[in-house]
């Protein structure tokens, strides 16, 4: 019998995600998250199995598919995208897409100042508190 779950964790793993990484990626609580992966018999919405498809770099078919183990994929669906620019991807699928193309070429036009400044130049990384966003928010 096909086990969803099990080829959620394990394509998450393979990701090298946690199941908090996932959850945020996917718009879903860990607390699901966590419950999908370890329950066999799952009853979940088509809208919860898309988020986590493209959270996971795949496509829901392809999902279901390997849970039962058809057509089995011969390339990998690997990303090896950072997490962090995995996350900052997902906020910009949420703005308006005016909006998330004014931030990207914002981003670009940072960027390109930060790589072609002379040497002078200090970028401290924010710490992890810093780039969480505050769940209070939301």
């Amino acid at each position: 019998m096909a086990n969803i779950g099990q080829e959620i964790s394990r394509r998450r793993r393979e990701q090298k995600l946690t199941q908090e990484d996932l959850a945020e990626l996917s718009d879903l609580s860990v607390n699901f998250i966590s419950r999908l992966e370890r329950t066999k018999d799952q009853n979940v919405s088509i809208q919860k199995l898309d988020a986590i498809a493209q959270a996971l770099n795949t496509t829901t078919p392809e999902l279901i598919n390997s849970a039962y183990d058809v057509a089995r994929s011969k390339n990998s669906s690997t990303d090896n995208t950072p997490v962090f620019i995995r996350k900052v991807i997902n906020e910009l699928r949420k703005l308006p897409q005016g909006t998330s193309e004014r931030v990207c070429k914002s981003l670009i036009v940072l960027l390109k100042e930060i790589t072609s400044a002379s040497g002078n130049v200090s970028v401290t990384p924010l710490s992890e508190e810093q780039l969480s966003v505050d769940k209070k928010q939301k």
